[in-house]
């Protein structure tokens, strides 16, 4: 016959009373342990940087509001250089469309309409 511990297949083995009930306590409160009391040397993130000098300091050298901190960026012109020359360009229109040098016509007059005509082509 096997030990309590063993168990046979096809044989039930027999809970006792007090084992059910060591396997499902009862109630338990959750709300009870819910508020920790924290010490007072322990400071939130906002105390830490209220406190900080280092912040403090570029704080109050700053005055007025943000905007004032702010420089407006001027506009950088750039000018491209092509790698083909105007000729190139312009002969490049009058070929038919399954030619390469239409596709490079097209693609020179995308750039110079994307960079506002700053563009500056190759010098013959």
């Amino acid at each position: 016959m096997p030990e309590n511990r063993e168990v046979v297949i096809g044989q039930e083995t027999p809970i006792n009373k007090a084992e059910t009930q060591r396997l499902v306590p009862g109630m338990v409160d959750l709300q009870k342990d819910r508020e920790v009391t924290v010490p007072r040397e322990v400071k939130t993130w906002m105390q830490k940087v209220e406190e900080d000098p280092s912040i403090t300091s570029q704080n109050q050298k700053i005055k007025g509001d943000d905007d004032s901190v702010l420089q407006p960026i001027a506009p950088v012109v750039t000018r491209i250089s092509l790698a083909a020359s105007k000729k190139t360009f312009t002969n490049g229109f009058s070929k038919p469309v399954d030619n390469a040098w239409r596709w490079l016509s097209e693609f020179i007059l995308r750039v110079i309409k994307k960079n506002q005509g700053n563009v500056k082509f190759k010098e013959e």
